[in-house]
């Protein structure tokens, strides 16, 4: 499909925003009317950090609740995948174990679950992978740089809402399914799930178990998808998500919640790239074989505890306090370009340990409301790089690795971060609220001294500070009971990786250098309503960085370079023909440009978002329902024609209720679409060697039949 990355009408800007609005749900509970709920009813923290309903946000925000979750997941759909089909604004997802590329509104995002920031100082792309949606009972989506949550919200916010206990009774819900393209025995990928919750009338609490195994995946031809050696593939992999929580109720006004953790999601693939010499001995990648083995694969492996204080009479203030602790391991595959005379594979294993404290008090003096507290956290970072037995690997083509020493990756990196914030909201009339605030972030940067192996020069550490000052204004009207204009200014802060900056040059001075953070300007103007039938949200952005991340050929970070703007609109709209019938479509228009010599061009392919369309119909009824969804991303061409093609996805899903439990059913990409994932597109982009090795295609046709029961 084309679109002009540049010369975008303004009649189709205007139909995109008026056509494609939104709800903040974008489906109604099938158990009851099968009429839009109102948003006024939809309690979301991720916009003022409390409390709040999304008829008084002076911003955008969607709501993906626990009915819409569990249509997309019970046909067969990962988070990233329910994310992309379901936030207009948030970039089709990488088909593997990454989400880079995958931005909200041409951004990056900040991913939390129950409040906990999964971000990190070196983050490596994977928050999205950190899940299993059997276990999220909602999502809430800020879109836009936020000054709210500080550094790494440049895009705006995700933040994954788990399922709690719902009553006293001992309750529990079972989860079991698959998945097949029916191309060959490997063919074929099963989920186990198990949930138990109760408690009394002062400790409530949830525990699960989630297990996902995957196979191979086949493409629109019957062809294995080729391993993504670089960010990391979901094939023959296997998931443990292990998640529990309680709720206890100290008093009648304070309570405590608990959140408890661990998710590992490992793939141990016997597949691989093969390599051969050609008649100049010159490794080229021939085609993928089984046989692989490496001693290092792709993987996540994640701790997680949390616990939140809320006290509704603290000082007379309504006091929420969290105290988290995250530690992650993330391992890559052995890695090598084609194109030279050895076969040098390498993988890295990188650590990071994170202790986080959010605090905020909130009390209200007639018309005002104030909002205000202290944040920090601490972010220690470790890594190590294996280096794989030549001999082996060259006399197998690549199939077999075997670690044969280790050595430095990265200089370990601690990170000491320290911001407080006020937010202000003041009802200027009934109908009329301004609102504002402003968040003061400090961090600081120790470099370790740094030796990549026994014969290189020592790097010298040292340490290096930061601060910034963010602004937020906005203001919201209600039109009337339903409907609300909003705009808003808000400033979001980045730091580029420190550990890909430091540590390569001896000459470097880390206490004289400064990776200087990046700031981003972010304005919106927007209109929602929730009436009887139709549900619309639409809104119109501009953002602007001051710089942008400069990259090396080794994936290295050189400095900050220009300017970026990013502007664009974003919208969706439902619409329930009948009390069954309901409609709906979204787009997202959206334009990334970088600052040259000769003025403002197309940003690079390989981070540049690219213009997003989605339409579905579905059938609800009392004991079943059927939904027929596409989502469809455009071509792109930056200033150096580098080019990303876009593709059109249709999925089928539905479920039938039993006397006892449910069938839930999908058919992802029931027309078979050939394409190359976008991810894709942009690793050819992003590393060297032959195409052919970046070649992950989409998934061809998949069946997915489960069953699930609550009892």
């Amino acid at each position: 499909m084309k679109i002009s990355s540049r010369k975008f009408p303004l009649n189709a800007i205007l139909a995109t925003m008026i056509v494609s609005g939104v709800s903040a749900s974008a489906v109604a509970e099938t158990e009851s009317s099968n009429t839009a709920t109102n948003t006024d009813e939809k309690m979301v923290v991720v916009a003022s950090r409390t409390p709040k309903s999304i008829s008084e946000i002076p911003g955008t925000v969607w709501y993906v609740g626990t009915e819409e979750i569990e249509e997309q997941y019970r046909a067969g759909k990962s988070l990233d995948e329910i994310l992309a089909a379901t936030v207009p604004s948030l970039d089709v997802n990488s088909g593997g174990r990454t989400h880079s590329g995958q931005n909200l509104r041409g951004r990056s995002i900040m991913v939390m679950i129950d409040g906990v920031s999964l971000q990190s100082v070196r983050s490596i792309s994977r928050q999205l992978d950190s899940i299993d949606p059997f276990n999220i009972e909602r999502i809430e989506v800020l879109s836009g740089a936020t000054s709210v949550y500080g550094a790494g919200s440049s895009g705006g916010v995700i933040n994954i809402v788990t399922k709690k206990a719902q009553s006293n009774d001992l309750q529990f819900e079972s989860f079991v399914g698959g998945t097949s393209g029916f191309n060959s025995s490997e063919d074929g990928d099963y989920k186990l799930a198990q949930s138990v919750s109760g408690g009394n009338d002062k400790v409530r609490g949830r525990a699960s178990v989630a297990y996902n195994k995957t196979q191979a995946y086949y493409d629109a031809n019957g062809k294995m998808v080729t391993p993504d050696i670089t960010q990391g593939s979901t094939q023959f992999n296997e998931t443990v998500d292990l998640l529990g929580n309680m709720q206890i109720s100290l008093t009648d006004t304070q309570d405590l919640n608990l959140l408890a953790q661990y998710y590992n999601s490992q793939q141990d693939s016997p597949y691989g790239l093969y390599f051969e010499k050609d008649s100049n001995g010159v490794y080229k990648f021939v085609d993928v074989r089984k046989g692989y083995e490496a001693d290092r694969q792709q993987g996540t492996e994640r701790y997680m505890l949390s616990a939140q204080y809320t006290n509704q009479s603290f000082l007379n203030h309504l006091l929420i306090a969290e105290l988290s602790y995250r530690k992650e391991d993330h391992t890559f595959s052995p890695y090598t370009q084609d194109g030279g005379t050895s076969l040098k594979l390498s993988s890295s294993n990188q650590d990071t340990d994170i202790f986080a404290l959010k605090t905020a008090l909130s009390k209200s003096f007639d018309k005002l409301q104030l909002t205000y507290g202290v944040d920090g956290f601490i972010d220690r970072f470790s890594s190590d790089q294996a280096l794989y037995n030549q001999t082996i690997t060259e006399n197998t083509g690549g199939l077999v690795n075997k670690i044969d020493s280790i050595q430095g990756r990265y200089p370990g990196i601690d990170t000491y971060a320290l911001a407080g914030f006020v937010q202000a909201e003041y009802a200027l009339t009934t109908d009329w609220t301004l609102q504002g605030g402003y968040r003061y972030q400090y961090m600081n940067t120790k470099v370790d001294d740094f030796k990549k192996n026994a014969s290189t020069a020592l790097v010298p550490g040292g340490e290096t500070d930061y601060s910034a000052n963010l602004f937020n204004l906005g203001t919201i009207y209600h039109l009337d009971q339903t409907s609300q204009v909003w705009a808003n200014f808000s400033q979001g802060f980045d730091l580029a990786n420190p550990a890909k900056y430091y540590g390569k040059d001896p000459s470097v001075n880390v206490n004289d250098t400064k990776l200087d953070g990046i700031r981003t300007d972010s304005y919106e103007v927007g209109y929602r309503n929730d009436w009887d039938k139709v549900s619309l949200q639409t809104a119109a952005y501009y953002s602007y960085s001051d710089g942008s991340v400069e990259y090396s050929a080794d994936q290295s970070i050189k400095g900050i370079s220009n300017p970026i703007r990013i502007y664009g609109a974003e919208a969706q709209l439902t619409y329930w023909a009948t009390n069954n019938l309901q409609l709906g479509a979204t787009g997202h228009y959206v334009v990334s440009e970088e600052k040259a010599d000769s003025g403002w061009e197309a940003y690079k392919a390989m981070e540049a978002s690219v213009p997003k369309a989605s339409a579905w119909l579905g059938w609800y009824e009392e004991n079943y329902n059927v939904k027929l969804q596409s989502l469809s991303t455009f071509d792109y061409k930056d200033a150096d024609d580098r080019k990303l093609e876009g593709y059109t996805v249709v999925d089928l899903m539905g479920s039938y209720k039993l006397p006892v439990g449910s069938l839930g059913f999908g058919i992802k990409n029931l027309f078979n679409a050939d394409y190359q994932t976008t991810w894709s597109q942009r690793a050819t982009y992003w590393y060297s060697g032959t195409p052919a090795l970046y070649d992950y295609k989409g998934r061809g046709r998949t069946f997915t039949l489960n069953y699930q029961v609550k009892y």
